[in-house]
């Protein structure tokens, strides 16, 4: 093997390792941003909240879940924001979906038992990153927390 296959393998090990930890963050309430400004450079990396309403994408895994889209209006307008999520019944997940879905099967799992349905107006707290592949989103969350928005 050339040093620089040497290189290329150790880098690929050392993201898998740290990409296959399974521990999660507590989830916690981020700093709330407004729609416009929260996709700005200066969230890199750090956990903030917006406010919104969820939508599925095109495409759904049914085993790893799903980036949900995170509009700012019920017209579903603009660019996105992305929601990184899982498939599950435990609280910031979503339920399962159909093979055939539609939006009315959307059903977001909250922390105080409640469930956030297609429509529903959420706050969405999140570690803030940039997709490495083009998306229709700039930016997305991860390690969501999923509150009702007041």
């Amino acid at each position: 093997m050339t040093l620089r296959s040497l290189i290329a393998l150790s880098l690929v090990a050392t993201a898998l390792i740290s990409c296959g930890s399974s521990e999660k963050k507590p989830l916690t309430v981020g700093e709330v941003k407004g729609f416009a400004t929260v996709c700005d450079k200066a969230n890199d990396g750090k956990r903030v909240a917006v406010k919104g309403y969820l939508r599925l994408p095109e495409k759904v895994n049914p085993k790893t879940g799903a980036i949900l889209r995170l509009y700012p209006t019920t017209e579903f307008n603009g660019k996105p924001v992305g929601v990184s999520t899982e498939i599950g019944s435990q609280p910031n997940q979503i339920g399962p979906i159909p093979e055939m879905y539609r939006d009315k099967d959307l059903k977001v799992n909250i922390a105080n038992g409640q469930v956030a349905g297609f429509g529903t107006k959420v706050k969405v707290s999140g570690d803030l990153y940039y997709p490495m592949i083009r998306q229709e989103f700039p930016c997305a969350l991860s390690n969501p927390l999923v509150e009702l928005a007041k």
